[in-house]
């Protein structure tokens, strides 16, 4: 197929050459009108661009198949055998890739450090999730992938799951030895499902990790949103093989997507697709190239850390482009630091939790970029060097090895049964109704179901007393948590 070919692109280019006088959806009618303080913030082209796929984008009966081709092309520069293009973001990718393998009742394997997402989607659906444990590195308090003893485990343990969604690679760049677990699933009969929401690029650049699929996955969901170029919520999945059953991924796909996806997504996802299959190799070497230069210069300022390829465990590579700096030898926390950056040189990193910040060298990232955040932790050094005082001193918090997966009851009886209201340091030995989740990274330390240790306790006291944000909270203060009565 021709990889220079973007039929979304090319589509949306004709509505621009040829507007459509339209009598339908999209109300604001390609700009006709626009809510006020729009115009001058996005423009007119912007809603000029905001058409549906039937009757905008291509006819009634999207003859012309530009979705269609666009899906096949796209397949083809990941080498896979179908893709599909999401506009609700990767949450809503995993879900549609969950669904195609199993249904209530049925058991999935999760890896632990999994997102909210797998797991939101388990309670919904009323499937059963078995944890597979991580790789926990102390000295980094950071939690990497699978490994491979870890997956025989938990596949003796529960021999009925339907499948194995792994997290490769992680928030913090580390990839799993997906070939050996991929053997493994397959030795058993089910599919790996890779969730490589920050790999996307993997595949058109020989310098950064191995793509999933070249080493064995039977799908993998893409964030090209997150570091490739696409705009939010642009997400893709690939599956490859047979041991996945395309046509009922096809049909979840078909459950989950809205009748009434955004072109400009779309269209954003088409375009990246086009730009990586054509120089891909050359972007990331650049990307790449960006991120050494940040990590030399952030490890030359001590007393920071970087993680590198030396800290990696066997059978695991890193995405230079991950740069994660250990900030505890400050006595501040991430967050305090993550806030200071942020209010004294407008500077947002990826990621900061108690002792870590993350900053994701991505495409566009330029190199005044990192010489504004170089400056702007050399500023922090050097002023708390000055004024240790500056930033509220860190407490010595447990590490997230400390925290069980023990489940106590069904998730969705914890979220539908009798429920009360208890404070975090009252809420040792209770069962939780509700999922606690501080993001980013987004990863559930509590779900719906699940006995809360007093070392949960401790873990999500000293999150929040430095600083952590955690998503949704019944008790938005962060004072309670909502358990089983």
């Amino acid at each position: 197929m021709d990889q220079k070919s973007a039929p979304l692109v090319e589509a949306l280019a004709a509505i621009e050459r040829k507007p459509l006088i339209g009598f339908g959806a999209p109300g604001h009618n390609q700009g006709a009108v626009i809510p006020s303080g729009l115009r001058s913030l996005l423009g007119r082209r912007t809603f000029r661009a905001d058409v549906l796929t039937p009757k905008g984008l291509d006819d009634r009966t999207e003859g012309t198949l530009a979705l269609q081709r666009a899906h096949e092309i796209a397949a083809e520069a990941w080498n896979a055998d179908f893709c599909r293009f999401v506009t609700g973001g990767s949450t809503q990718s995993l879900h549609t890739v969950m669904a195609a393998v199993a249904g209530p009742g049925d058991t999935i394997l999760v890896a632990a450090n999994a997102h909210k997402a797998e797991r939101t989607y388990a309670l919904a659906a009323g499937l059963d999730i078995g944890i597979v444990p991580v790789q926990v590195d102390q000295g980094w308090d950071i939690e990497h992938g699978v490994t491979p003893d870890a997956l025989r485990e938990s596949l003796a343990r529960h021999p009925a799951a339907k499948a194995f969604v792994l997290v490769s690679p992680t928030y913090y760049g580390v990839t799993s030895d997906v070939a050996a677990l991929a053997t493994l699933c397959h030795e058993h009969g089910i599919p790996l499902i890779v969730d490589a929401a920050w790999g996307g690029a993997f595949a058109f650049c020989e310098a950064l990790p191995d793509d999933p699929l070249t080493k064995g996955a039977d799908a993998a969901v893409y964030s090209a949103h997150k570091t490739m170029g696409a705009l939010a919520q642009g997400s893709i999945i690939v599956a490859k093989g047979d041991l996945l059953d395309r046509q009922r991924l096809w049909m979840a796909y078909e459950l989950f997507e809205t009748t009434s996806p955004s072109v400009p997504i779309l269209a954003s996802l088409d375009a990246t697709r086009r730009d990586h299959a054509l120089r891909g190799e050359q972007m990331w070497n650049d990307v790449l190239a960006l991120a050494d230069h940040a990590r030399g210069t952030i490890a030359a300022i001590a007393p920071l850390r970087v993680l590198g390829r030396e800290d990696m465990p066997a059978g695991a590579d890193l995405d230079r482009t991950k740069v994660l700096i250990d900030v505890s030898a400050l006595g501040v926390s991430g967050y305090a630091i993550d806030d200071w950056l942020f209010a004294e040189h407008r500077i947002s990193v990826g990621l900061s939790d108690a002792r870590h910040l993350l900053a994701v060298i991505s495409l566009g990232t330029t190199r005044s970029d990192i010489r504004a955040l170089q400056r702007g932790l050399a500023d922090l050094v050097a002023r708390l060097t000055a004024d240790p005082a500056m930033l509220p001193t860190l407490a010595t918090t447990p590490g997230v090895g400390t925290l069980s997966v023990e489940m106590a009851m069904a998730g969705p009886d914890a979220i539908a049964g009798p429920v009360e209201m208890v404070r975090y340091e009252e809420a040792g030995g209770r069962i939780a109704a509700e999922m606690i989740a501080p993001a980013p990274p987004g990863v559930p330390r509590l779900v719906p179901g699940q006995r809360i240790s007093k070392a949960h306790v401790a873990w999500l006291v000293a999150q929040r007393e430095a600083g952590a944000f955690i998503m949704d909270p019944v008790d938005p203060t962060d004072a309670t948590i909502r358990v089983v009565a």
